[in-house]
């Protein structure tokens, strides 16, 4: 029988929960159905994180996706597929012993695999003397935080010393010319594929009615915090001390009075991890936006992001919506609320990014968003092309499902 004539499968290994939300955000129903492929995922989200660390995610679990309690209970479904027609799609780091014995497996395998590194808009300080030092100064004597960074980095080093037999990178990354390290250290095949992030490709795979619309509502990207806490259960890094109820009232007396300035609603988009799956039962899982409008929707940006006036944002890369169909970005902080390093850093570098300037919630007037809301093209073009997709056409035009399909079917070969 001819190769082409077997249905290739996609082993899709993911280290967190796997909700609707991803299932959406990767295309797989689009992956499987446009190009004859078989995907399935494996949630390793319990062998590899801790049981308070998964509780994080609030959205709904994909149905579709192979869940395990145990290392050997994945060692032993491994085992019995790996000498089938299969391709590996790996989103796993090395990051603690679980996650090395799953990478080594892999390796070992020396099955084809796929890996995916999404282009960064966030710096990236050097790691120089006053760097280990202002860590240090941060974290005291808390060695949970140095435990984890020592893991990787020892667990890391061990797996590299075993190469992967063939390597396809998917990226949108162009700044980077060499992947020696973890992906092409003693490799004997090594390919780069360019794609687009996944949000591009997301926003590009909307049908957008031609109809004009009238853009009467705002949108404001929840990023989960301080109400969540986001990855502290990981990382073991301790969070300051909020003052929750303080910045949900200030926040909401701000978006309060952007409605009234622009006489528009304005639309919560909850964070990846904290959608309601039923929105009439649970409206949304931070109290605090029990009284405004929120969409849970999985394609929400997609489908709001075209029509809408402008976006309020505080650091997320969710802005790539805003980018792509060219929207006001408006970046918000509050001078009497407390942040970690990495939370503002990420709030000063979207706002360096996109040719803006952050605004304190505390004190703004209808002039001074009206002001912030000129959009700087050239910085928006810089954006799209150095963290959204490559300059190309061929790319940036179609969605990744595509990209993919295309390429898996044309240049991996089955074993048979």
């Amino acid at each position: 029988m001819m190769a082409g004539h077997f249905k290739k499968t996609i082993l899709f290994l993911f280290p967190y929960k796997f909700t609707e939300f991803e299932y959406y955000k990767y295309e797989i129903s689009k992956l499987e159905k446009k190009n004859n492929l078989n995907v399935i995922v494996n949630d390793l989200s319990e062998i590899i994180n801790n049981r308070k660390f998964n509780e994080i995610w609030k959205t709904k679990a994909e149905k579709k996706t192979v869940k395990f309690s145990t290392l050997f209970s994945w060692i032993a479904y491994f085992n019995k597929i790996k000498k089938k027609n299969v391709i590996i799609f790996s989103h796993l780091q090395t990051s603690n012993l679980s996650s090395f014995i799953i990478n080594l497996t892999i390796r070992l395998s020396k099955l084809p695999i796929i890996f995916y590194e999404e282009a960064s808009p966030f710096s990236r300080p050097k790691k120089n003397i006053n760097f280990f030092l202002s860590r240090i100064k941060q974290h005291a004597f808390n060695y949970k935080v140095y435990l984890y960074y020592l893991k990787q980095y020892f667990f890391g080093f061990l797996v590299n010393l075993i190469s992967h037999e063939k390597v396809i990178l998917f990226s949108n990354i162009i700044y980077k010319k060499s992947y020696n390290g973890l992906y092409a250290k003693g490799v004997k095949n090594f390919i780069n594929l360019k794609i687009n992030s996944y949000d591009f490709s997301n926003a590009m795979s909307f049908k957008i009615s031609k109809k004009k619309k009238l853009k009467k509502y705002i949108i404001y990207l929840d990023d989960g915090g301080p109400y969540f806490t986001g990855d502290t259960h990981e990382k073991g890094n301790e969070i300051p001390n909020y003052n929750i109820k303080k910045w949900y009232k200030d926040l909401d007396i701000f978006l309060n009075k952007i409605e009234k300035y622009f006489n528009a609603k304005v639309i919560i988009i909850p964070h990846p991890k904290y959608k309601s799956p039923n929105s009439k039962k649970i409206k949304s899982y931070n109290p605090y936006f029990s009284n405004r409008k929120v969409n849970n929707d999985y394609d929400a940006l997609a489908k709001l992001s075209h029509d809408c006036l402008f976006f309020i944002d505080r650091g997320s890369t969710a802005i790539s919506y805003a980018i792509f169909h060219n929207r006001p970005i408006v970046q918000i902080y509050s001078s009497e609320h407390l942040y970690t390093r990495g939370e503002f850093q990420c709030i000063l570098d979207q706002t360096k990014n996109t040719g803006t300037k952050p605004i304190n919630i505390l004190s703004v007037n209808r002039q001074k968003i009206v002001k912030s809301l000129k959009v700087n093209k050239m910085k928006y073009k810089n954006y799209k092309y150095n963290y959204l997709t490559p300059k190309n056409k061929k790319i940036e035009q179609i969605p990744n499902y595509k990209i993919i399909g295309e390429f898996i079917n044309k240049n991996i070969l089955i074993k048979q």
